[in-house]
């Protein structure tokens, strides 16, 4: 057996007899250029156990996660290709192999070495989301698994949102069929991110993305295929005339002005246990706003009365959803220096009843005090409730 095939066959059978630690490769070409190390370690999902592969770049890591034969597959398609060494790591032994400039493998094996070693939900996660093949096909990584140029901040978003997204949505039960209907997906990113997640995370899920541009539909439906996701899928709409019935999740981002209190009205209609949005434009409240006296240097010039319009728009749609039954939290959903449009408003369904009425009597006094005689989601809830 040669040093190659016998080094592959240590391999898998540490990761089968359990005495396996990790697995490192370095000294990276031909496809795996700007790599600085790569990382393999086991890590135990809901799903199953998967091959965790870390990728170190400079500036930034890059995580995925493989079953443990198609792990298996990677490292032998890299050995003496791409990657010119490589150290097996196991209980008792530690296992280097390194090709020469002409290819020729060379192996040594010596004594084990103290490798540290947690359990998997003792490490602290690089990134949430561990399978992007989605986001290869999406056109934001490119063959080999790096950002593509130019597409670091959508990168970002996409982690930072699975990151906000993850609290909640495991504050749900998984033993029922989730409904998520995105309204206003776009080329999917945040949708099949979702998606991605939930079925990493062991959920029944049936994931919706709802878009009136017909050729980001098809794109989308076909990278779908691609990435074998059954239950997600995209169709022509707009959030008007979707339809919520059932839907325990319903999400909106960057829904234009009153766009973003139709998609919240239309969540609280169909009793959705989640709502999550990140409003864009404010367009609605900044032409009728008149501060009290007392507040009117917040508003004396131009730049100040549309950061206010925006902050009293957001914490108007936050009190109408807690009148409604809901709790909300608003963070920071994109890096300001990126966007103006960076808040997301997250709602979950409140366990206990509240006092709707003193609620909403409270929203409409906030309303009122600063001379603002129509707000969207104010006057749907009312011809709907009848407060």
């Amino acid at each position: 057996m040669n040093p190659t095939d016998l080094f592959l066959a240590n391999f898998q059978a540490s990761l089968a007899d359990g005495s396996f630690r990790k697995l490192t490769m370095g000294k990276f070409r031909a496809g795996l250029e700007g790599v600085k190390h790569i990382y393999v370690r086991v890590v135990a999902l809901k799903n199953g156990t998967r091959l965790n592969f870390v990728r170190r770049y400079s500036d930034r890591d890059l995580a995925q996660n493989f079953l443990i034969s198609e792990g298996v597959t990677l490292v032998r398609n890299w050995l003496g290709k791409s990657s010119l060494t490589a150290t097996l790591f196991t209980i008792d032994q530690r296992q280097q192999i390194l090709f020469t400039r002409r290819g020729n493998p060379r192996l040594s094996v010596g004594p084990a070495e103290p490798v540290e070693f947690q359990p998997a939900h003792d490490r602290k996660k690089l990134h949430l989301l561990g399978d992007e093949t989605f986001l290869r096909h999406l056109g934001l990584l490119d063959a080999c698994g790096g950002v593509i140029k130019g597409r670091s901040d959508k990168y970002r978003q996409v982690h930072h949102f699975i990151e906000l997204l993850a609290p909640v949505i495991r504050g749900l039960s998984a033993e029922k069929r989730l409904r998520i209907v995105d309204m206003g997906s776009g080329k999917g990113y945040l949708t099949f991110a979702a998606y991605a997640f939930l079925k990493q995370e062991g959920y029944n899920a049936e994931v919706l993305g709802v878009e009136r541009r017909g050729e980001l539909v098809d794109l989308c439906n076909g990278v779908a295929g691609q990435c074998e996701f059954g239950g997600l899928r995209f169709e022509v709409g707009d959030i008007s005339r979707v339809k919520l019935e059932g839907a325990d999740v319903v999400i909106a981002l960057h829904a234009c002005d009153t766009a973003t209190d139709d998609a919240i009205f239309r969540g609280i209609a169909a009793n959705a246990q989640l709502i999550i949005l990140a409003p864009c434009c404010h367009k609605e409240i900044r032409p009728q706003l008149r501060p009290p006296d007392e507040l009117t240097p917040l508003f004396r010039h131009g730049i100040q009365v549309e950061r206010m319009a925006e902050s009293v728009t957001d914490a108007l749609r936050s009190m109408y959803l807690e009148a409604s039954g809901y709790s909300t939290k608003i963070q920071e959903f994109i890096a300001l220096e990126h966007t103006k449009k960076n808040l997301l408003i997250s709602a979950s369904k409140n366990a206990k009843a509240v006092d709707q009425n003193l609620l909403f009597k409270k929203a409409q006094d906030f309303q009122a005090l600063f001379g603002i005689t129509h707000h969207r989601l104010a006057d749907l809830l009312r011809l709907e409730r009848k407060f």
